[in-house]
């Protein structure tokens, strides 16, 4: 069987043949590429997104945005809640039993009891003052300032409440108009009768007297039960809206005060000035 003999040509061409498959499968896939934009290139299946698949990656992208912009805007505001520098809610501070609304949510009387939860006020005033102490703004002057007003607000109604005789004032100040610590003779005309003034120079009288501590300790328990008394009366008075008797208990207990402190600062011989 006779073969006919390939020409140099052929030759040539299937020499540049054999390199260029030794030079792909040496390299590998980037000599492919490379290859891709040759005069020659070789086979390859691209697959590209269909219409569909493109409106849902379009979709995915947006609903990423999205919730890296809210992840974002929570990230700010849960920064901005935790600034230290950022005060607390402010009281309501309409009058002095509005500005310890955990206390005294009732109001003050009629509405609610002249007696007051003293252990009670004192948490929610400590409470109030840690929350708006002035040391918290001081790079803030305007802040500052607001912040020593209420503390100043917070120590003035704290110090009222706190004491029966300084809260029965202030009802009858602040509710009916009273000013019973006035000078003015019309204020006062009719509130202390006889009895009333009988028994304070006797008591007085009786710690002049006095020798011991004994004597002394026996008066002021005597003492203390007037006051008791008196602050329960008070309570009665301002309770049922009676101004008359709440003005007279007023000074009742304005005297019983001053003998509690002459008692206080009692010594033997020492003569006793009763402050009213």
């Amino acid at each position: 069987m006779s073969v006919t003999a390939p020409t140099r040509q052929t030759l040539r061409h299937l020499r540049r043949l054999c390199r260029l498959s030794s030079l792909v499968e040496s390299v590998g896939p980037a000599s492919q590429r490379l290859y891709s934009h040759s005069s020659h290139p070789l086979p390859r299946a691209i697959a590209y997104p269909s219409r569909h698949q493109s409106r849902a990656i379009s979709a995915s992208s947006v609903r990423w945005q999205d919730s890296q912009g809210a992840s974002s805007a929570a990230t700010a505001s849960s920064s901005s809640s935790s600034d230290p520098d950022s005060a607390p809610p402010l009281p309501d501070i309409s009058n002095y039993y509005t500005v310890f609304p955990n206390t005294l949510s009732t109001g003050p009387p009629p509405h609610g009891p002249f007696d007051i939860p003293l252990s009670q006020l004192k948490r929610e005033f400590l409470l109030l003052q840690s929350q708006h102490h002035p040391d918290k703004y001081t790079s803030r002057p305007t802040a500052h300032q607001k912040a020593m007003a209420l503390s100043s607000l917070l120590n003035s109604a704290y110090k009222t409440l706190s004491d029966p005789l300084l809260r029965a004032r202030y009802l009858l100040h602040h509710t009916y108009g009273v000013d019973i610590t006035s000078e003015d003779n019309s204020t006062h005309s009719g509130l202390t009768d006889h009895q009333t003034l009988m028994e304070v120079m006797e008591a007085q009288e009786a710690i002049e007297e006095a020798e011991t501590q004994e004597q002394i300790d026996a008066l002021k328990d005597e003492n203390q039960a007037r006051i008791d008394e008196t602050i329960k009366l008070l309570g009665e008075a301002f309770e049922k809206e009676d101004v008359q008797l709440a003005k007279t208990e007023c000074i009742r207990l304005n005297y019983w005060r001053s003998l509690q402190q002459g008692l206080h600062e009692w010594e033997p011989g020492k003569e006793v000035r009763l402050i009213h």
